[in-house]
Order: C-alpha cells, then structure tokens, then sequence
C-alpha cells in the first residue's frame, strides 16, 4: 500500500519537471514501472480527477483536481497572511495561545498558532488534524453548519477524550444550539484536563462560518481573562477579519 501511495505521488511529480504530456510509456519508463503496475496506477489517478487524458493523442497531463488542491493552498495562505496580526494582538492583550482553523474531511485544521508567552505549552502543529467535537475551533465550525449537516456527523460515535468531552448526540446538539445563540463555543477541558478554549466563527456570508479562531489557556487563568473582555474583544476581531477577507460585515445581519 505504501508503495502504491509513492508510486501514485511520483507520477504526479513527473510533471513538475515535464510541462509537456506524458504517454503512458514514457511514465512507465520514467518511474521504471512495468506497463501495467503504471496503468493501474494512472487509470485510478484518471479517475479520481488527478490526471486527465487527451482523447486525440492518449497522453496525459495534470488533472484539475490538482488545480482545486493548489487553489486552496493559495486561499489558507491568504488566511494565515491577512489573519496574524490579529491574532498576534489576541495573544500579546491576554497572553494566550490563539489558534486559527478550518474544517477538512470532518477534522479540524490548524492553519496558525501563536503562542502565548507563558509557562504553558500546547501541543498543536500548522497544517495538523485535530477531533472536531471537543476542541473550540471545531464546536464553534460545527454550531454554524446547517442542522442536515450537524445530523450526518452526528451519525458517528463521538469519542470522549476526557471526562467532559460532550458524547450524547442529543446533549451535543443542545451545545450546538447554546453556541450559536451566544456566537461563540467553548471546550471545557473536554480535550484535555486543565486546558479550557474559547473559539469565535468567521463568516465569509450570513450563517457561514469559513473557519475559527480560538484562544486557548489554563483553566484557572480564563475566568479572569473572560472578566476582562476576552470573548467581545475575539468577537470584534473575528467580525474584522469578515470586513477584511470577504467584504462581508456581519454587524449588517446577525446570522442564523
């Protein structure tokens, strides 16, 4: 299986190097495959959309889907660009660890961190996948989804991580519906035991949340922090960065 997934990614890296189509026995011959471990190879590529064939000539170029995977690179990096200082102004006013994130295939992302400047460490990486039920970013992404789509992801156990961690459906879902009516979700040691998150949706159209930020600290320390205007103040930033990168102003029209 490995192999066939370095395989796979090879003959997608041919074409970094070559522009031009490739048949498929220059692909084979390139990657020193026989013809048919190289057909299969292609063919399951073609058809997840990953590699395209010219019907007049049989060669083949890079697919469109690869053209999606770069396009949305492209938009994280613009996120991650436009959104740091403001998260950086988080972390340095409440000293903090302020994350952003975005959902993908039913898992949070981790687009950025910035950490706080404290005795504290919390063990996230950019670009990792965390659980979407028990972590801030992913409750408050959750909260804003259409109710069709909260029911499909709630059609599979949800794991508890701690003795917090939400795992009744029904219990769940009246989470969600505390969270969209105060516009922002919290995790309550629910991933980890002494760490508490306050997490705030950024809407790119009414009701849409595109994705999160979060501010995440000991539990002793968030009370005081929440005193001192914590979630206006993520509440303010998350409808700025809105204005910013999709000329959308959420104070027009309180979503759903």
């Amino acid at each position: 299986m490995i192999q066939s997934v370095e395989r796979a990614f090879s003959i997608l890296e041919l074409f970094q190097a070559k522009t031009e189509e490739l048949s498929l026995k220059e692909i084979a011959q390139a990657l020193e495959l026989n013809k048919s471990t190289a057909f299969g190879l292609v063919n399951t590529l073609s058809a997840l959309g990953y590699l395209q064939q010219n019907e007049e000539n049989q060669k083949y170029t890079l697919g469109l889907r690869v053209l999606s995977l770069v396009n949305a690179m492209k938009f994280n990096n613009i996120l991650i660009r436009a959104s740091r200082p403001y998260l950086e102004a988080l972390s340095q006013k409440y000293h903090e660890t302020v994350h952003s994130a975005v959902e993908s295939a039913g898992s949070v992302v981790y687009l950025d961190k910035v950490e706080a400047d404290s005795s504290i460490y919390i063990n996230t990486q950019m670009g990792t996948k965390n659980y979407m039920h028990c972590t801030g970013v992913g409750k408050c992404l959750l909260a804003f989804k259409p109710e069709g789509e909260l029911d499909e992801f709630l059609k599979r156990p949800l794991k508890a991580l701690t003795f917090n961690t939400i795992t009744d459906p029904d219990a769940f879902r009246a989470e969600m519906a505390l969270s969209r009516a105060r516009g922002y979700a919290m995790d309550n040691e629910e991933i980890e035991i002494g760490l508490t998150c306050v997490a705030v949706p950024v809407f790119s159209a009414p009701g849409t949340a595109t994705f999160a930020i979060s501010l995440s600290g000991p539990t002793a320390r968030m009370p005081g922090r929440i005193a001192a205007g914590l979630i206006p103040d993520m509440k303010e930033t998350a409808a700025e960065l809105s204005r910013v990168l999709y000329a959308y102003d959420p104070a027009r029209r309180t979503p759903g």
